[in-house]
C-alpha cells in the first residue's frame, strides 16, 4: 500500500468546507481535484494507494481508476471535499468523468474490481438550484432521463468500506451503490433536503451489505434498494442495525417495473434492527407499481424498533415473510395501521406477517389495514398491545387466511375485526384470553374461544361446538 498527503502533492487545501471558498481570503478556492486524480490514478491490484486527505479541498470531481483498490482517509470531519460550482458530476465516484452514463444502463452487469475504502472526512455536494451548485443544467437533480449528481456514487465494486464519512447539501443521492457486494456502511452521517436526496441508494445487483450506527436526515428515502434500477438485479442480504432517521421514509423496497410487461427481481434477507425513526411516509414501503412475482420481498425482519410514521409497513408489492419483534408503531391517529396499503394501491398478496411483543402507542391503531382485494395467508400474535385501538384487524375488501392469537393484551383493542368474512380461520393459544366473541365458523378444532352466538366459552370438535371447560 503506498499512502499519499494530500498536502505533500501540491493540494492547496484552501477551501473552506461550509462555503466553498477560500477560507483564508474569502475569494475563490484553488480546484485541487486533478491532482488528486492524477495522484490515484496509478492504482491497481498490484500497487493499491491511499489518499491521506489532510485538509479542506475544492474539487471539480474526483474521478477514480473503475477497478478500485484504492482508499481516502481523512483526519476527521473537518477535513474532506466541497465539490466545485458547475462541476456537473459527481463528488467521487469510480472510473472516467463519464462512468456514470447512462444512469441507468440495465443488463447485463459488468463484472466487478474491488476495495474501495472511504474513511473520516466530509463531502459537502454543494447542492443548488440548477442554476447554481455542483449543477448548472437547469435541474438541481442533474439531467433528468441521463444522470444525477451524487455525493459519492460507487459502480461495479465489491469490497466497499465507508466509515465516518459525513455526506451533506447533495443535489441527488448522498451515496449510490450500483452493482456492488460486500458493502460496510459506518458511523456516517447523510443530511440533505429536497426530494431525490436518498441516503444511501442500492441499485440492483447488489449482495451482503451492513449499514450500522448511521445517522439519516434526507428529502427522501433513507436507504433505497431498487431492483429494476442501474443494471437491474436481485438484491441480497442487508442488515441495517443502530441507526437514526429522521427523513421521508426509512427504507424503499421494490422489486418490478410494473407496466403491462413488467420486469421482475427479488429482495431477499433484510434485517433492521435497534433503529429509531420520525418518519413523513410509510416508514417501510414496499414497491413502486403492481406485477411483482409471489413473495418477491422475502425474509423481512424488523426488530427492537421505535418508528414515529403514518404506518410502519406501507404494502404495494407481494411479500413472503415479514417478521416484527419487539417494535413501538408512534401512531398519529386510530385509523393508521402497522400494515397498510401504499400506492398505487393495488392487491397484493403476503405470506406471512408475524407480530412478536409489538405495540401501538401514540394515537392508537390497527395492527393491519387490508383493502382493494389484498390477501395476507397468515397474520400471528405472540405478545401485540395498543392504546386507543378500534380494531386490531380492520378490512376495506380485503382478507386474511389464518389469524393465529397466541398473546394480545385486549384492554385497550375494541374488537377483534369489523369483518369476520374476510378471515379464513382463528387459532392460538391466546384466543379465549381477549374476551372477544368469535362466530363459530371462523374459530378451528381445540381452540377455546367466547362464541358469538352464545356469550359462552366454547370449543369446537370435528366442527361441533361445545361449551368449553364442561365435561
Amino acid at each position: 500500500m503506498t499512502y499519499i498527503l494530500a498536502s505533500q502533492i501540491g493540494c492547496a487545501l484552501d477551501c473552506d468546507l461550509s462555503s466553498g471558498q477560500n477560507k483564508h481570503t474569502g475569494g475563490p478556492a484553488t480546484d485541487d481535484g486533478p491532482r488528486i486524480n492524477a495522484a490515484l490514478a496509478g492504482a491497481t491490484a498490484d500497487h493499491p494507494i491511499t489518499l491521506i486527505i489532510d485538509g479542506s479541498a475544492l474539487i471539480s470531481g474526483l474521478f477514480l481508476p473503475s477497478g478500485g483498490h484504492w482508499a481516502i482517509a481523512g483526519l476527521g470531519c473537518g477535513t474532506g471535499f466541497f465539490v466545485q460550482s458547475g462541476t456537473n458530476n459527481d463528488g467521487i465516484h469510480n472510473g472516467p468523468p463519464d462512468a456514470a452514463i447512462p444512469f441507468d444502463p440495465g443488463p447485463p452487469a459488468p463484472a466487478r474490481g474491488a476495495n474501495v475504502s472511504l474513511s473520516n472526512f466530509t463531502v459537502n455536494g454543494n447542492q443548488g438550484n440548477g442554476s447554481d451548485g455542483t449543477s448548472t443544467s437547469g435541474k438541481r437533480q442533474g439531467v433528468f432521463g441521463r444522470v444525477w449528481y451524487c455525493g459519492i456514487n460507487l459502480m461495479n465494486l465489491d469490497n466497499i468500506t465507508i466509515e465516518n464519512v459525513v455526506v451533506v447539501n447533495t443535489p441527488a443521492y448522498h451515496v449510490r451503490l450500483s452493482n456492488v457486494g460486500n458493502v460496510k456502511v459506518s458511523g456516517c452521517m447523510f443530511w440533505s433536503k429536497g426530494g431525490n436526496t436518498d441516503g444511501l441508494h442500492f441499485d440492483g445487483p447488489a449482495n451482503d451489505i451492513a449499514i450500522s450506527g448511521c445517522g439519516f436526515r434526507t428529502g427522501d428515502d433513507s436507504i433505497a434498494l431498487n431492483c429494476p434500477e442501474g443494471y437491474t438485479g436481485d438484491i441480497l442480504r442487508v442488515a441495517v442495525d443502530n441507526c437514526r432517521f429522521d427523513s421521508l421514509s426509512l427504507m424503499r423496497l421494490y422489486t418490478t417495473t410494473g407496466g403491462a410487461h413488467p420486469v421482475n427481481f427479488r429482495i431477499d434477507s433484510v434485517s433492521v434492527s435497534n433503529c429509531t425513526g420520525r418518519l413523513e411516509v410509510p416508514a417501510f414501503l414496499l414497491g413502486l407499481a403492481s406485477g411483482s412475482v409471489p413473495e418477491a420481498i422475502d425474509n423481512l425482519t424488523i426488530s427492537d424498533c421505535s418508528l414515529t410514521a403514518p404506518t410502519v409497513l406501507g404494502v404495494a408489492e407481494n411479500f413472503g415473510s415479514i417478521s416484527l419483534q419487539n417494535v413501538t408503531f408512534n401512531s398519529p391517529s386510530v385509523l393508521a395501521g402497522f400494515l397498510a396499503p401504499a400506492g398505487p394501491f393495488d392487491p397484493f398478496i403476503g405470506a406471512s406477517l408475524s407480530f412478536q411483543n409489538c405495540r401501538i402507542s401514540g394515537g392508537g391503531g390497527v395492527a393491519t389495514l387490508l383493502g382493494n382485494g389484498s390477501r395476507i395467508d397468515q397474520v400471528s400474535f405472540n405478545g401485540f398491545t395498543a392504546q386507543n385501538s378500534p380494531l386490531l384487524d380492520a378490512f376495506l375488501w380485503g382478507s386474511i387466511g389464518q389469524v393465529i392469537l397466541d398473546s394480545v393484551d385486549s384492554s385497550k383493542i375494541v374488537a377483534p375485526t369489523n369483518d369476520f368474512a374476510s378471515i379464513g380461520s382463528v387459532s392460538g393459544a391466546g384466543v379465549l384470553g381477549t374476551g372477544w366473541e368469535f362466530p363459530d365458523e371462523v374459530m378451528v378444532d381445540g381452540v377455546p374461544y367466547i362464541s358469538a352466538s352464545t356469550g359462552l366459552p366454547s370449543i369446537k370438535n370435528n366442527g361441533v361446538v361445545q361449551l368449553y371447560g364442561t365435561p
